[in-house]
């Protein structure tokens, strides 16, 4: 859309990769604007102090650092350059029943065959039209139009799609044999990261922003349900009772998603293979369904058939549902992804070829594929599913990335954004619910090592000889803290919010008392260290200056008498009168 780029590694190409290699790629141009599928956003650089040129510098040595170099890496990059050359494939739009590549992009069309090691012709025809079988016959059926730029732009998404998958194979791989290699005994343990993007809210959102913040709303209740277990197995464990303590819950929302049969996933999938389904038929059914529940509302300003907004627990987003059957469909026809198979580029060939059926064992039953429609939400859904189950075995850590500013500037941190984000994130509901109740917690013997030393409460010979609890009790009891500021657990005493701040806060004016009387003890002693010092310094010195003025030599008890006044002799009486008397 207006003001956003699409994905990094086309700018990059384009800006960064020699002429030589763009015209190898067939790519006739490198700006980007000179290609459909980026020509519709942002096509300058990203922002920031990071170049496409600097980024493609970048890409290189991370596809070096894992082995992607000479003719595998060209294939890759032929790939690339094939996506952004389909979408420069346009259909004669006088033809809506029988599509046809316009003659203007035959360029585009030919050099996209290229890099793609497809037969001369070959896509143009794939793109235009299907087979079908009738009876024992293959034929083959005109795609209008519409389906025509469907069919394209579905190979483009496929293409991309699973070259990311295959990069991602790859680096897992080489991260489990790293692991072999250097610990090839050891118990495979995993340090997994997910990085996610924050809730997309923009001023036009369909499909693709709903599945985003769909994972988020996924995500949040995982967060939301790790904090809040990790506060009540603290209560539970020591005995207190937490009835009232309660937290935001987005189940609701959750199951108004992905519910079986009414969620409005399900819906989707539904209206796409039922006959005459629309986009139109989809959003009233939704309404039909949900409407009325406070979580699904309508959008203010277009007609009812035309969209809908959820009260996210970030806030409202209001979604667009024009072409979300077809986007669901993702209609990829089996002609193209055969075309795709005897391709020259050995890696898109690698790309579209299912791996071999493997024979199932003696006494297994064979399983066959279900027929029924599987959409790109399904597909979404079940994989969402499969990483939040993953997650919820493990022992999770959250960081919570803020921009400081929407600029991507550096040095500039704006109010207004880092608000927006704590709020749109979760995080102040999740502070919430972790302050909520008794959140500060410390162990007995901690408790009473820390605050038995504030004046006025005693010795440790006092409460020596109570039981810990029974010690905390007594020592809470005579700093002043009111009984339902707190709860002592089996271990541990609990607070509520801020009591523990406050105590920690008298502990140290405590201390800085102390501190001061000895900083005042220490400093006295050193003053008298300093004065004897000087006056056994000038009693040294009176009797050199005695002991030269019985003497007869002059020079001497001049020197003596330098000597004295330097130890300030002469700044008391009788040590004045004694160097007067040998002057």
């Amino acid at each position: 859309g207006p003001g956003e780029r699409s994905y990094h590694c086309f700018y990059a190409l384009l800006r960064g990769a020699s002429p030589a290699l763009l015209k190898q790629l067939r790519l006739p141009s490198a700006e980007p604007s000179a290609y459909a599928y980026l020509a519709g956003g942002h096509t300058g650089e990203s922002g920031g102090e990071r170049t496409d040129k600097m980024l493609w510098a970048e890409l290189e040595t991370a596809l070096a650092a894992q082995a992607w170099e000479g003719a595998a890496l060209q294939e890759l990059w032929q790939l690339i350059a094939g996506v952004l050359l389909l979408g420069n494939v346009r259909f004669d739009a006088a033809n809506t029943d029988a599509a046809a590549v316009e003659g203007s992009s035959a360029p585009s069309v030919a050099g996209c065959e290229a890099v793609l090691g497809l037969q001369q012709g070959s896509l143009a025809k794939a793109l235009t039209k299907r087979k079908l079988k009738v009876g024992g016959d293959m034929v083959e059926k005109d795609l209008s139009l519409v389906a025509a730029g469907d069919n394209r732009d579905a190979l483009a998404k496929a293409i991309y799609s699973k070259l990311f998958d295959r990069l991602i194979v790859q680096i897992n791989r080489a991260l489990a044999e790293a692991r072999n290699i250097y610990s090839p005994r050891a118990t495979a343990h995993v340090i997994g990261i997910v990085d996610i993007f924050g809730f997309e809210i923009f001023e036009k959102n369909s499909l693709e922003q709903l599945c985003i913040n769909f994972a988020n709303e996924k995500l949040q209740a995982l967060f939301t349900k790790t904090v809040f277990a990790e506060t009540m197995r603290a209560y539970s464990e020591e005995g207190i009772d937490a009835a009232d303590i309660s937290y935001t819950d987005n189940g609701a929302l959750i199951q108004t998603l992905e519910a079986p049969n009414t969620g409005l996933l399900a819906i989707l999938s539904e209206e796409c293979v039922v006959p005459k389904g629309s986009d139109e038929g989809f959003t009233e059914k939704v309404m039909a369904q949900h409407g009325k529940g406070g979580i699904i509302v309508r959008m203010k300003g277009v007609g009812p058939k035309d969209g809908f907004g959820i009260n996210h627990f970030a806030g409202l987003v209001n979604y667009g549902t024009r072409a979300w059957l077809d986007k669901n469909k993702d209609p990829l026809n089996g002609d193209l992804v055969v075309l795709m198979q005897f391709s020259d580029n050995e890696l898109l060939k690698e790309l579209f070829t299912e791996p071999a059926d493997v024979a199932p064992a003696a006494g297994d039953r064979k399983k066959f594929k279900s027929t029924k429609f599987k959409g790109v939400t399904d597909t979404f859904s079940a994989q969402l599913t499969d990483l939040v189950g993953t997650l919820d075995k493990c022992d999770l850590h959250f960081v919570r990335c803020f921009k400081s500013n929407d600029q991507k500037k550096p040095d500039l941190v704006e109010d207004a954004v880092i608000t927006r984000q704590l709020n749109t994130s979760g995080v102040l509901d999740a502070l919430r619910v972790a302050r909520t109740g008794f959140p500060d917690r410390m162990p007995f013997d901690e408790f009473c090592g820390n605050f038995l030393v504030v004046p006025g409460l005693g010795t440790k010979a006092e409460l020596a000889g109570k039981a810990p609890k029974d010690r905390v009790l007594a020592l809470l009891q005579k700093l002043g803290v009111p009984g339902q500021k707190f709860r002592c657990g089996k271990a541990r005493v609990f607070f509520a919010s801020g009591m523990l701040e406050g105590l920690r806060t008298r502990r140290l004016e405590m201390q800085a008392k102390v501190a001061v009387a000895i900083q005042a003890a220490g400093r006295g002693h050193i003053a008298r260290k300093a004065a004897r010092q000087l006056r056994r310094v000038r009693e040294e010195a009176l009797q050199a200056m005695l002991s030269a003025a019985a003497q007869e030599d002059v020079e001497a008890l001049r020197a003596a008498i330098a000597d004295a006044r330097a130890a300030g002799v002469h700044r008391y009486a009788a040590g004045e009168a004694s160097v007067a008397g040998a002057e």
